[in-house]
């Protein structure tokens, strides 16, 4: 058996598309390190559960 954890990745565009926001709102969150990616030639790679939970949290959201 095969215990190998899967994980999807987004490019800044893809991302955008899949949670409906601004192309420039998710590059500014990968050039300013809020969230972590990785540079693969010319396009940054976005962990998808790991922008999930950057744009559900209070970091986002804020406190009502």
């Amino acid at each position: 058996m095969n215990s190998r954890a899967t994980f999807r990745m987004f490019t800044i565009n893809e991302a955008a598309d899949f949670f409906r926001l601004p192309k420039h709102f998710i590059r500014q969150l990968v050039l300013t390190k809020a969230i972590p990616s990785i540079k693969a030639g010319k396009k940054y790679l976005i962990n998808e559960k790991i922008l999930e939970n950057f744009l559900q949290s209070d970091a986002v959201c804020g406190t009502i």
